[in-house]
């Protein structure tokens, strides 16, 4: 069943979908991704879950408050037999972030608080990642670290550049778990989108005529015979 809910949030729906899709492909197997690949992570996830003001999840969730958004991650250990007498500037965890049925359920604000590493031995939270890379290494913005444990994390990266994507690889994982709490709302877009009535009719494919859905299912369906 469509919903007639306005304009604005049927745009809204749109780029929900859309940057939900493209944090799947960035996000999937972070080893094979280039640094550029995975630097892109960022402003996706910013975009969701962090922008000033209102994110974007919080505005789509407005109209559709019975979806649940459960994110599933396992925060950081060291690993066993780790020798914790050694000094780390930075601990990063990786694929084992990861989640899945069994593991406890969060809101986005308690995921974003959740650790995925240690940095100069204080916890580095999975909220701190996605604005150290957003605002200082360039996914949004390049420029000097402003925040707390930004400048420690900058300090490794020229010296990786060209080297290794090992240490923005931690993308991936939380983009991974974004994507597997944020599909069931994108699925309600997609199955009930907000349309305009005196635009968007029902056709008798089931689709709505002059619709951005029809054409988003027309791509998938291009994207499976290619």
């Amino acid at each position: 069943m469509a919903r007639d809910i306005g304009p604005q949030m049927m745009l809204a729906e749109w780029l929900f979908v859309e940057t939900v899709a493209d944090l799947r492909d960035r996000s999937d197997a972070p080893a094979s991704r280039s640094r550029y690949e995975l630097l892109g992570i960022a402003p996706l996830l910013r975009k969701l879950l962090t922008d000033r003001g209102e994110p974007l999840l919080a505005t789509v969730k407005r109209a559709r408050q019975e979806v649940k958004t459960e994110f599933r991650i396992r925060p950081w250990q060291a690993p066993v037999g780790a020798d914790d007498s050694l000094e780390y500037l930075v601990r990063l965890s990786g694929r084992e972030l990861v989640g899945d049925a069994e593991t406890e359920a969060l809101t986005a604000d308690q995921f974003l608080a959740a650790r995925v590493g240690l940095l100069e031995g204080r916890d580095l939270s999975a909220k701190l990642v996605i604005r150290y890379y957003a605002h200082v290494e360039g996914g949004v913005h390049f420029g000097d670290p402003k925040e707390d444990g930004q400048e420690a994390m900058s300090k490794m990266s020229p010296v990786l550049l060209g080297n290794t994507t090992g240490q923005i690889e931690i993308l991936g994982y939380p983009g991974q778990i974004v994507v597997d709490a944020l599909t069931p709302l994108c699925d309600s877009i997609l199955t009930s989108p907000t349309i305009v009535p005196a635009m968007h009719s029902l056709n008798s494919s089931g689709f709505h005529d002059h619709h951005w859905t029809t054409e988003y299912f027309a791509s998938l369906r291009g994207k499976a015979r290619a």
